[in-house]
């Protein structure tokens, strides 16, 4: 099986592969999605105990829930309705409001989940997350698992399309160094699956929005850069050994170089930070600022919604 994705692996190098030139492609008349992130200044991140009547009180111009939210569990989306309530904010404009999408784990929490997985395991499924129990390593590049993902009614991505959201902020990026060790090709497998999660949902829906979370070596790959449109980040500065600790300099510099590659394309990078001390917050978000991306402050839990008042470091977003 995997002789077929070193394969298609090599063709990142030659030129595009399949999967990545359709996601490429967007029709002529969509909005593009770019210009409409581009006016983007404030963003939320909430996962758990979100109140979709509070999120459409706020002032931010970009969102990211769970698929589910306003659903008492995790067996359905959000309604129609409800993203629409999130789509229009107080004075009338429109809000992105963007599906949160894990491509790299396997959650045991999530709908798709099934008992006998871990003993009986599909060829798929990998170890579970130390650091986070309940998720699981996947060989992402493998048919059966990408069909949990899309390419049919009750698939991750029809449920989010069918429930009308703007784009996904797709998680799990980074889990090709899971896999890096054994298979060379984990990058370029990764980008692929990108790709593919792109191309379905724009061919689904114009100005479909595509933003992964870290994995940010890929941005090395032009076409990535391409691709997508925008990164969330996670951590850049503080907290990636310990709360509110700062970050090794060398670490966060690497990541700022890769990341200068997105903005030189005029794509916005979203950065969020785990922090307590509202001092070291606005210090944070104040420095985000200076290097160009749009810096949000949340708990660990995600189960908060900041204020942009709150999550933008005075005066900057004080409007």
């Amino acid at each position: 099986m995997h002789l077929i994705v070193l394969t298609r692996s090599v063709m990142f190098g030659t030129g595009l592969g399949f999967a990545l030139a359709l996601g490429l492609a967007r029709p002529a008349s969509a909005q593009s999605p770019e210009l409409a992130l581009a006016k983007v200044r404030t963003w939320a991140y909430q996962l758990k105990e979100a109140n979709p009547a509070e999120i459409a009180q706020s002032n931010h111009d970009l969102v990211v829930v769970d698929y589910s939210v306003g659903r008492t569990g995790d067996d359905a989306a959000a309604s129609l309705a409800t993203v629409e309530q999130l789509r229009r904010t107080p004075k009338g404009s429109r809000r992105i409001v963007l599906a949160y999408f894990s491509i790299g784990e396997a959650e045991d929490y999530r709908y798709y989940w099934q008992d006998g997985w871990l003993t009986n395991r599909p060829e798929w499924l990998g170890e579970e997350n130390p650091k986070w129990p309940g998720n699981y390593a996947v060989q992402y590049w493998l048919a059966e698992w990408q069909s949990f993902l899309f390419g049919n009614p009750n698939a991750y991505l029809d449920r989010i399309l069918a429930a009308g959201f703007d784009g996904v902020y797709l998680d799990g990026i980074d889990k090709f160094d899971v896999w890096l060790p054994r298979f060379s090709s984990a990058k370029a497998d990764m980008i692929d699956l990108v790709a593919r999660v792109a191309a379905y949902g724009r061919e689904r829906r114009k100005g479909f929005v595509v933003v992964p979370q870290n994995g940010d070596e890929l941005l090395e790959n032009p076409q990535y850069v391409q691709l997508i449109d925008g990164i969330g980040r996670e951590e850049l500065l503080y907290g990636e050994n310990e709360a509110e600790v700062r970050n090794d300099k060398h670490k966060i510099d690497n990541s700022l170089e890769h990341l200068q590659h997105l903005r030189r394309a005029g794509k916005p990078v979203f950065a969020v930070e785990y922090i307590k001390q509202r001092e070291l917050a606005a210090s944070a978000l104040h420095e985000l600022k200076e290097l160009g991306f749009i810096g949000y402050i949340a708990n660990r839990e995600l189960n908060m919604l900041m204020s942009p008042a709150t999550a933008c470091a005075p005066p900057d977003c004080s409007q």
